[in-house]
């Protein structure tokens, strides 16, 4: 399947863009059909050149592979997060609920609440993260400062199917030095602006575009996802 095929019929599977829809997409994707994308898009250099543009290293350490890019609607991301122990330098949350399968792997969620700052507790920097409007980069803005609690911890593997509502806060952590992809579809967009938490020195008001990865490059990672799967 192509990517403009898949396009068609994510359009079609998402016209009501709920957790069923996304659940059901999903693993209509694990059936095999994402590595018969994934081994098209390889064959194909125009589409693989497409996906690059808009594919990029996130600020939290990942990779964003964008196969669709249909936000404010829908978007299918394929992750793909580093081979070594990692902890996500921000706390985030996001303008939209989304549904995620784990591909390969294993990590796990720490979700938060947020609080006022008390007298002796760690405080935090709490930024507005504004998207530009094709979501090609975004801006900080600073907001307050906070304390973060950890409420819960969600752990996931290999064959997991997730989902994350837009109002919670969470970060990632990978305590082990295995390969770990997922496969993501965002819900409808409510606004261009998420919440960032972190300690982290951030310059704000100023924009950040995205830098895109290098066609040869994202290949190389495919490839090796692709040689996972079928192995």
């Amino acid at each position: 399947m192509t990517l403009i095929e898949l396009e068609a019929l994510a359009s079609e599977k998402l016209s009501i863009n709920n957790e069923e829809s996304r659940t059901s997409f999903l693993r209509l994707l694990n059936t095999g059909l994402l590595v018969n994308v994934i081994d098209n898009l390889l064959g194909n250099e125009k589409e693989l050149n497409e996906v690059a543009s808009r594919s990029y290293y996130h600020n939290n350490g990942f990779l964003k592979v964008v196969l669709i890019e249909k936000r404010p609607k829908y978007s299918v991301r394929f992750h793909i997060w580093p081979e070594e122990l990692f902890q996500a330098p921000d706390v985030h949350n996001h303008p939209w609920d989304m549904t995620g399968l784990v591909l390969n792997g294993s990590y796990e969620w720490p979700i938060y609440s947020l609080d006022q700052i008390s007298e002796g507790s760690e405080s935090f920097d709490l930024f507005e993260c504004r998207y530009l409007e094709d979501y090609s980069g975004h801006s900080f803005h600073d907001l307050d400062k906070v304390t973060l609690n950890q409420i819960d911890k969600l752990s996931f593997q290999q064959g997991d199917i997730f989902q994350l509502s837009q109002t919670q806060y969470h970060s990632v952590r990978k305590e082990n030095s295995q390969p770990a992809e997922s496969i993501v579809i965002t819900g409808d967009s409510v606004g261009l602006s998420a919440n960032v938490i972190t300690n982290r020195k951030i310059m704000c008001s100023s924009i950040s575009k995205n830098s895109s990865v290098e066609s040869s490059f994202l290949q190389d990672k495919l490839s090796s996802f692709l040689e996972r799967r079928l192995s």
